[in-house]
């Protein structure tokens, strides 16, 4: 069993438009997600999906490793999916789909969401999730997900869940975009109709939840900064000066 890290990206964000390709430290990016991803011990290589000629570039132009995919595709699991379809991948390979949004991805993070698709086989597919603060909670740009006692997902929505309507306040988790999938069933998986919930949250693992398969999670402590704004990218700029992750690939 190897291990995979695909990261999706496209110039065409409806928040941020050309984002992959924006500069923190002087540094693209997709430079950025893809030289923290290359540092998780966990996996064995690293790959970008895009569909853009420009990202490609960039990404040749660090000594990446890119797959062209359709400009058509939108949901990054189906970017990720369709350039598995290009590579010689075995049916139980994970493939992790790593947001190119994320420039501040700690390497254990995706470690910790790779461990369990190691020690069970018969999980297909996981998400990272962490710690929701109230401003989370509430933003609904960060999707929050709601579990069982098993650590399987319940619900995932952009709405504040559980609620605190009897001033009860449950635990309250959000998605991180790290998301291992075994390489046969992200080929499938794709291939299934979406669903109304998933449709409606615009939440693509609503998808597995709405079928019945049973998506896992696994907690992490990891503090990150999404980039869906020139406010996020700012701020991502700001924690990365002081950034020990950062440290261990800027020169290189």
């Amino acid at each position: 069993m190897k291990r995979y890290i695909g990261i999706p990206a496209r110039m065409g964000s409806s928040r941020f438009p050309g984002k992959p390709l924006k500069k923190i430290l002087g540094m693209s990016m997709i430079e950025h997600v893809y030289k923290r991803s290359l540092l998780a011990k966990s996996v064995d290589d690293v790959f970008v999906a895009t569909c853009d000629d420009e990202i490609k570039a960039e990404v040749e132009s660090f000594g990446g490793k890119v797959y062209m995919t359709d400009k058509n595709i939108l949901r990054p699991g189906l970017r990720v999916a369709s350039a598995c379809e290009q590579m010689n991948l075995h049916d139980d390979d994970v493939v992790v789909v790593v947001q190119g949004d994320e420039p501040l991805v700690h390497p254990e993070m995706i470690d910790i969401a790779v461990k369990p698709l190691i020690e069970d086989i018969n999980i297909q597919l996981l998400t990272l999730i962490a710690h929701a603060n109230e401003v989370e909670w509430n933003d609904p740009n960060e999707v929050k997900v709601t579990i069982d006692l098993n650590e399987n997902i319940l619900m995932m929505s952009r709405a504040p869940i559980p609620s605190n309507y009897w001033e009860i306040v449950g635990p309250r988790y959000k998605q991180v975009a790290i998301m291992p999938f075994r390489k046969k069933f992200l080929i499938d998986f794709q291939k299934i109709q979406p669903t109304s919930l998933e449709l409606a949250e615009q939440i693509e693992l609503m998808r597995a939840v709405e079928y019945g398969v049973k998506t896992r999670t696994a907690l992490s402590n990891f503090s990150s900064v999404s980039v869906d704004t020139a406010d996020d990218l700012k701020e991502a700029e700001k924690v990365m000066v002081s950034d020990p992750i950062y440290r261990l690939y800027k020169n290189k």
